[in-house]
Formats: C-alpha cells, sequence, structure tokens
C-alpha cells in the first residue's frame, strides 16, 4: 500500500511539472522557430518598420508608458521634447518627455512610484501636441479590435500604445505598456513591440488572448486598460532630422 501512494505521489509530481512546463501557445516569442513564418509575413507597410529603430527600452521598471510614448513621439519625428543633450536635433528621451505642461498631470516621481495610467498617458501625450483616441477594453469587441489593428498597424498615420494584463497573458508581473507592431491575419496574432527589453523579446500574441488582456482593471484608476491611438494633427510639420 505505502509503494502504492508514493507511486501515485510520484504521478501526481510529474503531472504537476508538465502543466507547469507546457507551453502557452498565446505567445509566441520573437528569437523562437515559430516566429519566422510570422517575420516573413510582416507587410512592407507595418508599423513595426516604422518603430522598431526608435523602440526605447524603459529606464525603469515602472516607465513602460513613458518609453512607449517616447517610441512613438520620435517614430512620428513630432513632438516638443528634445533633449538638449542632441540639439540641434528634436530627440525625445525620458528624461524630456516631461515638460511643464506634461507635468500638471504627471511627475517622475508619480511614475516611479506607482506607474501611469491610460487618462495620464493620454493628457500627456497630448501636451506634446499630437492627437489621442482613448478606447477602453471594456468597450471594444473582439471584431472591432481586429478591424482596428488591421487598419492602423498598416497606417502609418497612426500608432497604438496597449496598456494591458501581464498574467492574462501567461508573464510575470502587472500591468504594463508597450507600442504594438503588426497584426498576421492568417495567425491571427498581433506583434507587441515590449519595451521592457531586458527582459522580453517582441513577441506574437493570440488576438484573444490580448483582447482578454486589456479588458482588465488598472488598479490605480478603477478603469478599464485598452488602447491609445496617436496621430499628428491635420497639416503638423514634423520635425527635421
Amino acid at each position: 500500500m505505502k509503494q502504492t501512494i508514493a507511486c501515485l505521489g510520484l504521478l501526481c509530481t510529474l503531472l504537476t511539472f508538465a502543466v507547469s512546463g507546457a507551453q502557452n501557445t498565446d505567445l509566441i516569442d520573437w528569437n523562437t522557430p515559430a516566429a519566422a513564418p510570422l517575420q516573413q509575413r510582416i507587410p512592407a507597410n507595418a508599423d513595426f518598420w516604422q518603430l522598431i529603430p526608435q523602440l526605447t527600452t524603459q529606464k525603469t521598471q515602472t516607465y513602460c508608458g513613458i518609453a512607449s510614448a517616447v517610441t512613438v513621439l520620435n517614430t512620428m519625428a513630432f513632438g516638443q521634447s528634445g533633449d538638449p543633450v542632441y540639439f540641434p536635433y528634436i530627440y525625445a528621451t525620458q528624461d524630456s518627455f516631461f515638460t511643464p505642461d506634461v507635468l500638471q498631470y504627471i511627475t517622475p516621481r508619480s511614475v516611479l512610484t506607482r506607474g501611469i495610467t491610460m487618462k495620464e498617458l493620454g493628457n500627456a501625450l497630448q501636451s506634446h501636441g499630437v492627437l489621442v483616441h482613448s478606447m477602453s477594453g471594456d468597450s471594444i469587441g473582439i471584431d472591432q479590435l481586429r478591424g482596428r489593428l488591421r487598419r492602423d498597424l498598416t497606417d502609418k498615420e497612426h500608432y497604438l500604445l496597449i496598456n494591458y494584463h501581464r498574467p492574462s497573458l501567461g508573464q510575470k508581473g502587472g500591468g504594463h505598456w508597450s507600442v504594438l507592431g503588426a497584426y498576421d491575419a492568417a495567425s491571427d496574432r498581433v506583434l507587441i513591440l515590449d519595451v521592457a527589453r531586458y527582459a522580453h523579446p517582441p513577441t506574437w500574441v493570440s488576438l484573444s488572448a490580448l483582447h482578454s488582456a486589456i479588458n482588465t482593471m488598472d488598479s490605480s484608476s478603477g478603469e478599464s486598460r485598452g488602447l491609445l491611438i496617436v496621430s499628428a494633427p491635420p497639416n503638423a510639420a514634423q520635425n527635421n532630422p
């Protein structure tokens, strides 16, 4: 009897390891063989090609929203946050993002303490002169989300910042910001360009998982996470390189 119990205990242990070690099929990391066909299908007009040269690594573990915003501002070659270090070139950094106008909504201290909410980041970006449209995750259906990604991720006039819940994707951590680079219709996956580059490569995520991850509540605001769609005002002049 003792031998039988021991065998059952060993079997349960092995099953536990098998389950915990099972591959998360919702995620495909950039540097894995499974990602190769998706990479080859990235269209020439995808936002990915404009964003990847400007992709910024967050300077602290709570600066994901700031790094995502800076990535988009530099990609658009638009904004008023040029760091004096790079004068006469207008190049935004995570320090220069905090202009006097932005400080009306957030401060470096507040972001260091608790990160940044959808409303705060939207207001801060608007302070830099861009247009921002907010879409909460609890108000957008998966078909509507798919249509938005199909359209905006191949339109260089619009860039998408995403606020999502990492554990909903099977990742460690909590709430997070990053930018979206491409949509792959054949697999119904979205490419997240993660600004936590020290920990995560770009990752292809199933649309259903992404939809679930943005349809979560941000404990700081008590409101849903979601998307920020950023574009330049009509007839806006871009910064000269």
